[in-house]
């Protein structure tokens, strides 16, 4: 038995042996393996050439999860929530003069508009019900009848209701307008098979720590080069 002291008093502290971790039933999950916990027992300095090889392996390891090429997608990993992930790609890639159209059925893509209304960008909605799938004849009118539009978000699967949304169907109609995809794929990510690009995605976002079953605090979004680097200047 250890003992660690915290202020003025002596805690008890279980040797890992003898750990038994709480299940989570939080929405994620939060759980995180003994096996992940382990590989974090030893430090590795963020300037060694192992921590740079891993953190290049990581980056490869998410794109090809996502079944994407390197010659087309990257990873960039955030250290930060999913949320954080989320608002970093919309603050970061939505031209001077542009507009995003988030398609919302559920408390997340609620998310995705409050962030674009806090950061000050312009945005348009398409509401559904919670317990229905977007009508892509609706999107499709839009993006013809709106030609600000410069991007269309949205949530792969709603955690209010665990329901999927056709991505890759909403993708296509997307792509066929040259307009950009946002997906958010936090809690499908990794569980669910995707192709990225079959799906017309230019940035998807996820979190560590929901389907993969990683740390934690990390987030990351899966960008198609093209579309990053002709964020520069923004």
């Amino acid at each position: 038995m250890l003992w660690i002291k915290k202020g003025f008093e002596m805690n008890q502290v279980k040797p890992i042996s003898s750990w038994k971790d709480k299940v989570l039933f939080t929405p994620g999950p939060l759980t995180t393996s003994r096996t992940v916990k382990q590989a974090m027992l030893r430090d590795v300095g963020s300037r060694d050439f192992e921590f740079i090889g891993l953190v290049g392996d990581i980056r490869r390891n998410l794109v090809a999860l996502a079944e994407g090429e390197e010659t087309e997608y990257t990873a960039v990993i955030m250290q930060g929530s999913g949320t954080f992930g989320i608002e970093s790609v919309i603050g970061s890639v939505i031209p001077p003069q542009g507009k995003l159209l988030v398609v919302i059925n559920g408390a997340y893509g609620r998310r995705i508009a409050k962030i674009a209304s806090t950061l000050k960008i312009p945005f348009d909605v398409l509401n559904y019900p919670e317990d229905c799938i977007p009508d892509s004849d609706e999107i499709e009118a839009r993006l013809a009848g709106d030609e600000s539009i410069t991007q269309v978000a949205i949530v792969h699967c709603e955690t209010t209701t665990g329901i999927f949304n056709p991505i890759a169907q909403i993708g296509a109609i997307v792509n066929k307008f040259g307009r950009q995809y946002f997906v958010d794929a936090m809690s499908s990510f990794g569980a669910v098979p995707l192709n990225i690009s079959d799906a017309k995605i230019d940035y998807l976002v996820s979190s560590a720590n929901k389907c993969i079953e990683g740390v934690p605090g990390f987030s990351f979004a899966i960008a198609k080069h093209e579309s990053l680097l002709a964020t520069r200047g923004f």
